[in-house]
């Protein structure tokens, strides 16, 4: 299995797959090809990740690939690896991640293009996180073997119980910038606490965050909002059971593991209908969908679920049933192993 050990939604994916026995039950060995740090670093470590592949193709100790990619970089590197899998007779299965992979397609030249479709339709299987970018995928890859795999979740025993006092806890966890919607977030929080002063805001994320601080002070939210950095593990789930609503007003998306993991928890998400995300949530059956950008929807739904905590309550329950329904682990693994299966037992095309 290839993946970046940088931190976000693909490799909680991954360390999901190898929290959840995966790993074990099919003998994966796990290649980071891409981390966060210098230039120098990002090099070495993938001239070790293509030395280390190489090594166990040319001794036969492969016999299914399956590479975890996103766009731009991410796509081409993985690219190599999937090309080098194929001429030794190894099946390739893409896994799809990046939320602006459409964006990425559309800006490159068509000679790029056609190197883009070339990869899918060579691959085994690829699987995309919803069914609007299989659609995406099978109109610009036709002979692509597309298939649908959602990322999932462990469904905890108890949903979240809220912090209990006066205060509404709003919760946003992911990389400050502009593509989450931060910019969006934070006027419109102004405008929401006008209405509600009983909001705060919690920021868990690396990023641009020294510029969302700035702009929080220059809107007046020093007593609203505090930023926490990049949060994970026990004080991610401390968060979340603390938290009254969950927010995640992005402009692209794939179908975004923050959201499921907050709905897992019982918490009212609010959210954009971006990617996949509106085949997740329904508005006003397990959450509030507004329009990217639309600064004013967000403000006034935060509003409505500060003033309403039986509207909080039902959106919640609903967003729970929703994840342990269609995207809990129980459900989405075996999907996963059955690829795995027919893909394995697939003839070589060396």
């Amino acid at each position: 299995m290839l993946c970046t050990a940088g931190r976000g939604g693909m490799r909680s994916v991954v360390e999901a797959y190898r929290r959840d026995g995966l790993f074990d039950r099919h003998d994966v060995r796990l290649i980071d090809t891409h981390d966060e740090g210098s230039l120098g670093r990002r090099l070495g470590l993938a001239a070790s990740a293509l030395w280390t592949f190489v090594k166990l193709l040319v001794q036969r100790r492969v016999t299914l690939v399956h590479v975890h990619m996103a766009m731009r970089g991410s796509f081409w590197r993985k690219s190599v690896f999937a090309t080098l899998a194929r001429w030794f007779g190894v099946p390739v299965v893409a896994h799809l991640h990046g939320s602006e992979m459409e964006v990425f397609y559309n800006t490159l030249s068509p000679f790029w293009q056609r190197r883009v479709v070339g990869q899918l339709e060579a691959c085994a299987r690829v699987l995309v996180l919803s069914a609007s970018w299989q659609t995406f995928v099978t109109r610009i890859a036709p002979r692509a073997r597309v298939q649908v795999l959602p990322n999932y979740v462990t469904v905890p025993d108890e949903p979240a119980g809220g912090h209990g006092g006066p205060l509404v806890t709003v919760l946003f966890l992911g990389v400050v910038g502009k593509r989450k919607g931060v910019f969006d977030l934070l006027p419109a929080m102004a405008l929401a606490v006008e209405g509600a002063p009983q909001l705060r805001l919690l920021v868990g994320g690396n990023g641009e965050v020294e510029h969302a601080r700035q702009l929080a002070e220059s809107l007046n939210l020093q007593q609203h909002v505090q930023f926490l950095g990049w949060v994970a593990g026990e004080q991610k789930e401390k968060l979340l059971r603390q938290a009254d609503v969950y927010i995640l007003p992005s402009h692209n998306e794939g179908l975004p593991m923050s959201v499921l993991e907050a709905m897992s928890f019982g918490l009212p998400v609010v959210t954009t209908r971006v990617g996949g995300i509106p085949e997740l949530v329904t508005d006003g059956e397990d959450g509030v969908l507004v329009e990217a950008g639309d600064v004013a929807a967000i403000a006034a739904a935060l509003v409505r679920l500060a003033q309403q905590p039986s509207e909080r309550a039902r959106l919640g329950a609903g967003a729970r049933a929703r994840v342990q329904a269609a995207y809990a682990d129980s459900t989405v693994l075996p999907q996963l192993e059955r690829v795995y299966a027919e893909v394995s037992a697939q003839p070589s095309r060396r």
